[in-house]
């Protein structure tokens, strides 16, 4: 761990989080999400998410002009189902009226919707949405994650540190990106940043947006973030690796504070 030691004396360093505990339904939102296609979706690979988005203190639309960009992009959106299995991590468009985005949804299932951004005022928003996909493969059941701190996309491997996490307590988790072949990994930023990470709570409705602090080269880095409740957390970690996007699914267990 020593390697590490100059991450652990910069904690105060600045890290570029989105993070929630959904309130949407009681107002606590800034934006919202108004879907055009309203009720569910049939599955597929190509699937078309057309919807605007709603400033309810200004009362009015949010357009691409109305956005600063984060992490190259005026607009992420980040989509998973109920059983935290299938994920997209897309760019929508805007063609001055409608946010457009493709999603890849060939499996039933509620899924997530998520449209994160900042406004002009610097004001950072995580809005979501919750729709039903039908007529693809069957929904996956959902389960128990475990505490899964390593697994490989293709040649790709990422590993996450094992200390204990409590919920409410800043979490220090180190990744690091290694190849099962033992050849030395080639990655390079992604959105401008080594690594994207994606965590979500047991139940779906909590979900943190991290851009991990450098490590001494591409291929490690800190995860600071704070886990608001216990559980069995999905994390998804994308890098890109020799050109690739990767995205690799672990689990942490949070335990209670």
């Amino acid at each position: 761990m020593s390697k590490f030691s100059n991450l652990l004396t910069a904690l105060t360093a600045a890290v570029v989080m989105f993070g929630h505990s959904t309130g949407f339904a009681h107002g606590e939102e800034r934006v919202s999400i108004e879907a055009v296609t309203q009720g569910t979706l049939t599955a597929s690979d190509k699937i078309e998410f057309v919807f605007k988005l709603q400033d309810e203190v200004a009362k009015k639309s949010v357009g691409e002009l109305d956005l600063k960009e984060s992490h190259t992009k005026k607009l992420h959106l980040v989509v998973y189902d109920a059983s935290l299995n299938e994920f997209n991590h897309v760019h929508p468009t805007f063609d001055g009226e409608f946010w457009k985005a493709e999603l890849n949804l060939t499996t039933d299932g509620s899924y997530f919707i998520w449209a994160q951004g900042t406004l002009l005022d610097g004001t950072e928003f995580s809005a979501s949405y919750q729709v039903g996909v039908t007529d693809g493969k069957p929904a996956l059941t959902v389960v128990s994650l475990g505490n899964i701190r390593k697994a490989s996309v293709g040649n790709t491997v990422v590993e996450l540190s094992k200390e204990k996490v409590r919920a409410g307590k800043m979490a220090m988790i180190i990744y690091t990106v290694s190849h099962i072949d033992g050849t030395q990994p080639d990655v390079t930023q992604y959105l401008g940043a080594n690594a994207h990470i994606i965590a979500v709570s047991p139940d779906g409705t909590d979900l943190i947006h991290a851009h991990p602090m450098d490590g001494n080269d591409n291929t490690t880095g800190m995860i600071h973030v704070t886990f608001p409740t216990e559980g069995d957390y999905r994390i998804w970690v994308q890098v890109i690796d020799a050109g690739v996007l990767k995205t690799v699914p672990l689990s942490v267990t949070v335990l209670k504070k």
